[in-house]
């Protein structure tokens, strides 16, 4: 089974965490990689206009690092149709030489589960079980079992589900027990005149043996279906046992998992069960696997690649249930652990699409067009359009080389690329705070930083209660030391700060306006990365780590 790479930027992702997902896709694919992009979130309207104006569609999301079932080695399911027999099974049974069969509908959907066990247990039948089954039987088995061909049929075919074996001798003996059951015939028209009078309900007869047509006439009349087998006696007395829908034998009530359970939790649940094979079925229920306890128990995680992060509460939920084989980030190091070396690049650039870009250069890849014109927004917004602290010249120059790539105007596509992100009237307020809002763990206080763009100062006084209102609920429920939401003009000429928590005083050792015990300004600040959490850590370091 051949495993896919999964690359994911980190929670509530901007343009840069969902542009360097999807470029590093495409650079590990153009190196051989089964590799695919996932996003941890809903894109913010910034990354709405930048895959808008490339025409690429957003990576799916995913919430969850842990291996699914879909994602695991597991075995085929061998299927058999609803309505098949039981000879159709012993059958499938011995060509697959498998030990359990699953019973679908017309769409594959899993009806019941068949095991050797329960075709065993025919054999082991009660008389009275055993002709309680062949009561069950149909012309459409019988004759696709016995080879053999229907010559009249009685309109509502029934048996009492007694099997007799007809020769000259044994009528004498069966004459009473023939009405309704199945007649194992003779090739002798006499015999089969007088079997008919005692109206059994089916006449097989041997060796594609057929009566004359005024035989064929009275069992019409009689209301006698008569098929002719090219089987011999024994040849039909030993399959019709087996000529009995699957339905019923067949296990109803069975356990199955979906395809994108987690491995995990079914390991759990299959401890406590006895069955050796699980189907595994998609959301339309159908079959497409057979799963047992080696399956769950031998199992790969899977392989993840983190672009523009390295921190565990930054990443995808269970990630330490997964295997870290790559980090590619501009951020501090994090608390991601692995368990051998990996590939881990980390530049002090203003942006990790900078990084991935220098990365096509190294190997002499060129990207897409909708590939560099994502990596150039992802530039642009993380830099403010270079007005950013954070920026390098190798931000600037690539940008630069990117937008020849992409073929757009650079200055002009910039501004109206950050003018998008900035929507501060008509945005949801909950939404503005939690779509880039990152969580610290800085000298044990648990610290949130949300950061959005503001073009008016006005946009941000007009609606000032809702975020304060907002902030502190947020606060409150997640139970943060310190939340606190940067509002950064969209041409770095400053950041208005609002923030709660049981620390909240300490900003006014951060900022260099305190507009309120909730508010600020400063303008100095534009980055949340190499601005606001070093200034931030350096004051709360000393006052908790000493």
């Amino acid at each position: 089974m051949k495993r896919t790479i999964s690359i994911i930027g980190h929670r509530n992702p901007d343009t840069d965490s969902i542009a360097s997902a999807m470029a590093y896709e495409e650079f590990k694919r153009l190196q051989g990689y089964d590799c695919r992009a996932y996003r941890l979130g809903t894109l913010n309207e910034e990354t709405k206009y930048a895959t808008r104006y490339f025409d690429v569609e957003a990576p799916e999301i995913i919430h969850d690092a842990r291996a699914q079932i879909k994602d695991i080695e597991f075995d085929r399911a061998e299927l058999i149709p609803l309505g098949s027999s039981c000879n159709d099974a012993l059958k499938l049974i011995m060509q697959t030489n498998t030990r359990t069969l699953f019973v679908t509908d017309e769409n594959k959907r899993l009806k019941g589960i068949l095991s050797v066990g329960d075709l065993a247990m025919l054999k082991l039948n009660s008389i009275a079980r055993r002709r309680s089954l062949t009561k069950r039987t149909n012309l459409d088995i019988l004759c696709n079992d016995l080879n053999a061909r229907l010559l009249t049929a009685a309109k509502d075919f029934k048996n009492n589900g007694l099997i007799n074996i007809i020769t000259e001798t044994s009528l004498t003996y069966l004459s009473d027990s023939i009405q309704s059951s199945i007649c194992i015939g003779t090739a002798n028209d006499d015999i089969l005149t007088r079997v008919i009078a005692y109206r059994p309900s089916l006449i097989i007869l041997p060796f594609k043996f057929e009566p004359q047509p005024h035989i064929v006439d009275l069992a019409r009349g009689h209301k006698v279906t008569i098929i002719s087998s090219a089987l011999s006696i024994i040849d039909i007395t030993r399959i019709i046992d087996e000529a009995i829908p699957i339905d019923e034998i067949m296990t109803k009530k069975f356990v199955s998992y979906n395809e994108n359970d987690y491995v995990d939790e079914v390991a759990r649940k299959v401890i406590n069960t006895r069955f050796r094979s699980y189907p595994i079925l998609n959301d339309n229920r159908q079959v497409i696997g057979a799963i047992s306890r080696f399956h769950l128990f031998k199992y790969k995680p899977k392989e993840f690649i983190l672009v523009d992060h390295s921190s565990k509460i930054q990443s995808i939920a269970n990630i330490d249930k997964a295997e870290v084989i790559e980090i590619i980030d501009h951020h501090h190091i994090g608390d991601i652990q692995t368990q051998r070396p990996i590939y881990y690049r980390n530049q002090k650039v203003g942006c990790t699409c900078s990084i991935i870009y220098q990365m096509y250069k190294e190997n002499n890849l060129k990207p897409s067009l909708k590939i560099a014109g994502m990596m150039l927004s992802a530039i642009i917004s993380d830099t403010l359009y270079f007005k950013s602290e954070t920026t390098t010249e190798t931000d600037i120059n690539y940008a630069k080389e990117l937008s020849l790539i992409a073929k757009v105007e650079l200055d002009k596509y910039a501004k109206n690329l950050l003018q998008a992100s900035v929507n501060l009237k008509d945005a949801d307020v909950s939404d503005l705070i939690r779509r880039d809002l990152k969580q610290y763990n800085i000298a044990n206080k648990k610290i949130a930083v949300g950061q959005t763009n503001y073009a008016n100062f006005e946009d941000i006084q007009y609606r000032m209660n809702e975020f304060k209102k907002t902030l502190k609920e947020e606060q409150e429920t997640k139970g943060y030391d310190l939340i606190i939401m940067m509002f950064t003009h969209v041409y770095a000429e400053g950041t208005m700060f609002v923030y709660f928590g049981p620390l909240a005083e300490v900003m006014t050792e951060v900022i260099g306006t305190k507009f309120d015990e909730n508010s600020g300004f400063d303008h100095q600040i534009v980055s949340r990365k190499q601005q606001l959490i070093p200034n931030l850590s350096d004051v709360l370091k000393e006052r908790f780590d000493n």
